[in-house]
């Protein structure tokens, strides 16, 4: 196929989707062979694989095009391929088949012409799929199989299996080897096969077991060489948990809606619990979005996608649990009900759901295996076998695992290897240090990086970067808890931006400290109350009682109030006019203070309707970098745990080889991934404009809501594993603690940022 025949993608598919949303269904066949009769259609026209090559009939689509195919086809809501299976056999036919193979298998699978299914588990090797002992032994050009595979899906009606067999013998004494395993494609009709289904707990029969006695098998159906089949098997479950996670969000999406207008429909939308659940599920839906693009970006990169896939494999697990749990909830008293009664709600859909949900957490690897392989695979802790575990794919602990392109992967190098050595602890740790301290020298270098303006245009004075990259240099500077007043002279600066004060824009940029008095965090900033100080036309009156960084500002941006009116004024800290009392903050790394005003002179930035025009530019960029701080907080927290798990011992054995220290890393790290992917992901859609109004600032409090419960998991997880050290003031980790907590208040609280992003959700499904 062509470049020229693939270029026009988008209309054919879109016109081929109208033309078939528009026939009359054709009763006389059941929803599965229309699936199949539908996937043939598809690549008829050349469109069923848009991900694959084209040089085996794919399109080659690049990561924008492949959502963009996923997005069209899930709204459409045309079949999808009836055999799942098939798409994880796929990459691996592409990746390590021979041209014969290819051209045998790659088209029937695509057409749902022939089905599979997989064969790994068997009934002592679940998860622990080293430990399978189904034999292949080779016989001149065949090979003769011998064994049980279990927890088969479609087993019944699949025309092939492609199967794991130990085609090496165990050596006398061992359980267990990756060694000596082979990939094998085995036609289900072969003499010697006997399928037994297994009914699940809902009642239906999706599993089967799969018995080979004496089943001859032509070598010629063996993909890679012999004894090669773990690495090969890697691609499958690499470019299941990659290219799967891409179309799960478009399907999770339809899923998770549906459950919104249940709740609203049950009369639940003004309930604060379930509202707190229903962001939850955004966040959810938004983890595993950015997680797989992610992952899926390093598959098209020629990348293994392992880590970020290992994380949201268990990610999508858990959520998938946490969604029919809340949709059996919103049923009612219809949740006494089996999924097969009379009366079900939505025809048992929800009750169903749940049931087989439990097996998310169980199938292709259980949690805690998950938990595991992210602990020793990802993390590199020490194995909880006493295995030897080779940390060569490991990533840096609490580093990102996917880096979206060189523009991010050279700042985030430039700031790290400027900031290693440039903040000591130990400063901040001296009970003698002033409260009012700051680093004069590193925010000169930090300035000079282009911070804290380098989201602002360079026509406006900034260094002219998206919010994107903001978003990670402010994580690289909480990583190492820079003293330094960063966070309130970027809200300044984006709020000078959106006022258009050039002056003073220029003045932060170049490294003078202008703070706000109070943060547009929320939706209440520049209304007049009580509280505003107040503006007569020439001075400013009132008091301020917490600003952050007020005792090293020169300037403060002040939301006032004049004869009832909003109005936005930028005041000199003059000391004759301008008092300012520093407090001793709870965030060591930081300064706060009371801030009184006595009719003191300044400049009117905007007013009246004006302000909450700025506020509203604002406050997506001020929450993002928020919760970027929180996540570069998390990061160091998990980097301290990861570090002392691994080297401290108790019982003879190092820590991080318990799993309930390893998989509390675990569930850190994976938080802290989530919480990064998605802040970094609605920061590049404010660059894009993609997203605009009450639906960026959903997201965004969904994102920062996520950032900020990570980095309150991550440093609590941090002092309980630290144990006994962790509890002295002489260990950093409790300044991490400490800032993860302030920077949740000053962005508003999670528990406030998802009650806001919910009730807008759920406004919109009405």
């Amino acid at each position: 196929m062509t470049a020229t025949a693939t270029g026009d993608w988008r209309t054919r598919l879109t016109d081929l989707i109208a033309d078939y949303r528009s026939r009359t269904p054709d009763e006389s066949k059941d929803r599965y062979q229309r699936a199949r009769d539908w996937q043939a259609e598809l690549d008829d026209h050349g469109l069923a694989a848009p991900a694959w090559p084209r040089e085996v009939g794919g399109l080659d689509l690049a990561l924008d095009d492949l959502l963009d195919y996923y997005r069209i086809t899930s709204a459409a809501k045309v079949p999808s391929h009836p055999c799942p299976l098939s798409m994880i056999l796929a990459p691996t036919l592409i990746a390590h088949g021979t041209g014969e193979q290819k051209e045998r298998f790659l088209k029937p699978l695509l057409r749902a012409d022939e089905l599979w299914c997989q064969g790994f588990s068997e009934p002592a090797a679940g998860s622990d799929l080293a430990s399978l002992t189904t034999r292949a032994v080779r016989d001149g050009d065949e090979y003769v199989v011998t064994g049980q595979k279990i927890w088969t899906s479609q087993a019944d009606r699949a025309d092939w299996i492609f199967a794991l067999v130990r085609t090496t013998p165990l050596e006398p004494g061992t359980k267990r080897s990756a060694s000596g395993i082979s990939y094998l494609l085995i036609p289900m009709t072969s003499p010697g096969i006997t399928v037994r289904s297994l009914r699940d707990i809902s009642g239906a029969a999706h599993f089967a077991e799969v018995f080979f006695d004496d089943v001859r098998v032509p070598v010629a159906n063996r993909i890679g060489a012999e004894g090669e089949g773990w690495s090969i098997m890697r691609t499958s479950l690499g470019h299941e948990r990659a290219t799967a996670f891409l179309a799960d969000e478009f399907r999770y999406r339809n899923t998770v809606d549906r459950v919104f207008r249940l709740v609203i429909e049950q009369g639940l939308a003004d309930d604060p619990l379930v509202r707190q659940w229903v962001a939850d599920l955004e966040i959810g839906v938004q983890s595993v979005a950015q997680n797989g693009a992610r992952a899926l970006a390093a598959v098209l990169r020629g990348q293994d996608p392992g880590a970020v896939a290992s994380v949201n494999r268990l990610v999508k697990s858990e959520f998938e649990q946490r969604l029919h749990a809340l949709a059996l909830r919103a049923t009612g008293e219809a949740a006494v009900l089996d999924s097969r009664a009379d009366g079900a709600c939505d025809g048992g859909r929800w009750t169903y759901g749940y049931l087989m949900s439990r097996a998310t957490t169980i199938g292709a690897g259980t949690a805690e295996i998950q938990r595991n392989t992210i602990a020793e695979k990802v993390l590199g802790l020490p194995s909880s076998r006493g295995e030897h575990v080779d940390e060569s794919s490991a990533v840096a602990a609490g580093e990102p695992m996917a880096v979206a392109d060189d523009d991010e992967r050279e700042l985030r190098a430039a700031l790290a290897g400027a900031l290693k050595s440039a903040v000591d602890p130990a400063h901040l740790l001296d009970r003698s240090r002033a409260i009012d301290s700051s680093d004069a020298g590193l925010w000169s270098d930090l300035v000079g990086f282009g911070l804290p303006a380098l989201h602002v245009p360079a026509e406006g004075g900034g260094a002219g970067a998206d919010v994107r990259l903001l978003c990670a240099a402010v994580e690289e500077c909480a990583k190492v808890i820079a003293p330094v007043p960063l966070l309130p002279t970027v809200v300044a600066a984006s709020i000078l931006h959106a006022a258009g004060a050039a002056e003073a824009l220029s003045a932060v940029a170049t490294g003078t400290v202008i703070v706000p008095a109070s943060l547009p965090t929320g939706p209440a900033w520049g209304r007049p109350g009580a509280s505003s100080p107040a503006w007569n036309g020439t001075s400013l009156t009132g008091e301020q009682r917490l600003v952050q960084g007020a005792p090293v500002a020169s300037s403060f941006i002040v939301p006032a109030q004049q004869d009832g009116r909003p109005v936005l004024i930028l005041v000199d800290g003059e000391p004759e006019t301008v008092t300012v009392t520093a407090q001793q903050a709870f965030d060591r790394s930081s300064t706060v203070g009371t801030v009184r005003f006595d009719a003191a002179p300044g400049t009117v930035l905007t007013e009246g309707d004006a302000v909450e025009t700025v506020a509203a530019r604002v406050r997506p960029i001020a929450l993002l970098a928020h919760g970027a701080d929180a996540v570069g907080v998390a990061a160091r927290a998990v980097a301290l745990a990861v570090d002392w798990a691994g080297q401290r011992e108790q019982f003879g054995h190092a820590i991080g080889s318990f799993q309930a220290v390893s998989h509390r890393i675990a569930d850190a790290a994976v938080a802290l991934e989530g919480a990064r992917n998605q802040v970094l992901g609605v920061a590049a859609t404010v660059d894009e404009g993609v997203v605009q109004g009450a639906d960026l600032d959903c997201a965004v409090d969904l994102a920062v809501a996520s950032a900020l419960d990570a980095a309150i998991t991550a440093t609590e997880s941090c002092i309980q594993v630290l144990g006994g050290i962790g509890f002295t003031w002489e260990h950093p980790a409790h300044l991490l603690l400490r800032r993860a907590r302030s920077i949740a208040v000053l962005a508003g609280g999670a528990d406030t940022l998802r009650d806001r992003a919910a009730t807008h959700l759920l406004s919109t499904k009405t």
